[in-house]
């Protein structure tokens, strides 16, 4: 039978997936490109991802959190400068970073019982309440930027990847 982890599990590494195949085959000056103005670009995207699941992992009682490069934080932060810049540094770090990330929550997610999946998140936040919904949410906000990725992917002339 089916637990709530292997739901949330799978939410996490479909989403991982997909982002993946979106980003496999992207040269690094690709990871700059933006369809359209204001549109986000891949680099970006990525280090906000890599950024989200630190932050979950946090806030499900991750107290052990592994460095990231320096800068890291405000290169990919949500102020109004860091989606519009033009530089992120190495693009090839980003993929793995994610990958690391990624598995490091879901191994998280694994070893939880229902009580604490049931727990309030602290703090509030008005997108998810528990532990549980927070989780889940790290794989839609995968699926919703894998979207802006695949934009980027057809506007530069490659094919789906579903």
């Amino acid at each position: 039978m089916l637990s709530p982890n292997d739901v949330l599990i799978h939410s996490l590494s479909g989403s991982q997936g997909l982002l993946n195949r979106l980003c496999e085959d992207l040269k690094p000056a690709e990871y700059l490109y933006r369809p359209c103005y204001g549109a986000n670009c891949a680099a970006w995207v990525l280090g906000h991802l890599i950024l989200s699941d630190r932050s979950a992992r946090g806030r499900v009682g991750v107290t052990d959190l592994p460095a990231l490069p320096e800068g890291f934080e405000k290169r990919f932060g949500r102020d109004a400068d860091a989606p519009k810049a033009t530089e992120y540094g190495d693009m090839t770090i980003l993929l793995p970073l994610f990958n690391r990330q990624r598995q490091l929550l879901a191994d998280k997610v694994k070893g939880m019982g229902a009580d604490e999946l049931s727990k309030p998140v602290e703090p509030p936040h008005p997108m998810f309440s528990q532990v549980w919904s927070l989780v889940n949410l790290m794989g839609l906000h995968v699926m919703l930027h894998g979207g802006q990725i695949s934009s980027i992917r057809r506007s530069l002339g490659r094919p789906p990847v579903m």
